[in-house]
């Protein structure tokens, strides 16, 4: 047997390579490249605010981005989130670092934002299978009033069962 197995060369990406490269997954791993210097960091307040301007730089991006086309907010806010967690694990007992840096990324909006996006996710895939399943049994009731069966029509409405036998019966499937 034969496997093609995708490798990726495991390097120290900088920054612009990352998104010169669209290798926008890797974002969420860039701060292990600062883990280092988190003590320099936390006693040092102008090199986290160096540290926060970068962060602050690879929002902008993401934003730009977002604004081109070349990605969705879904996608944005799951970076964003992911390099949070990253943060939140490995910058534990360095407080101003994490703070500083989901100051930047926004902690607190990007968990509304992620929400605001499930919610619209949710209501669209609702009116979608609200007018699939109209659509579905429209086509059932002209296909049982063509076949002169007006009482199946009532049976269906009221028994879901009998519904999807009939369903079935007319090859109508749960797509339509």
């Amino acid at each position: 047997m034969k496997y093609d197995i995708r490798v990726m060369k495991s390097q120290q990406y900088m920054l612009e390579e990352i998104f010169e490269k669209n290798l926008l997954f890797l974002i969420p791993f860039y701060i292990f490249s600062h883990e280092t210097r988190f003590e320099e960091y936390e006693k040092d307040k102008t090199k986290l605010v160096s540290l926060q301007e970068e962060y602050e730089l690879i929002k902008n991006r993401l934003e730009e981005l977002l604004h081109q086309g070349a990605i969705s907010e879904y996608t944005r806010c799951t970076i964003i989130d992911m390099s949070n967690k990253v943060l939140e694990h490995i910058a534990a007992k360095y407080n101003s670092v994490k703070e500083g840096v989901k100051a930047v990324m926004g902690g607190k909006v990007l968990e509304y934002e992620a929400k605001t996006i499930k919610r619209e996710g949710i209501r669209e895939g609702r009116r979608e299978g609200i007018e699939q399943g109209e659509n579905r049994l429209s086509l059932l009731i002209a296909k049982l009033m063509e076949s002169n069966r007006s009482q199946d029509v009532i049976r269906a409405a009221q028994d879901k069962q009998y519904r999807n036998k009939l369903y079935e019966e007319y090859l109508i499937d749960n797509e339509k």
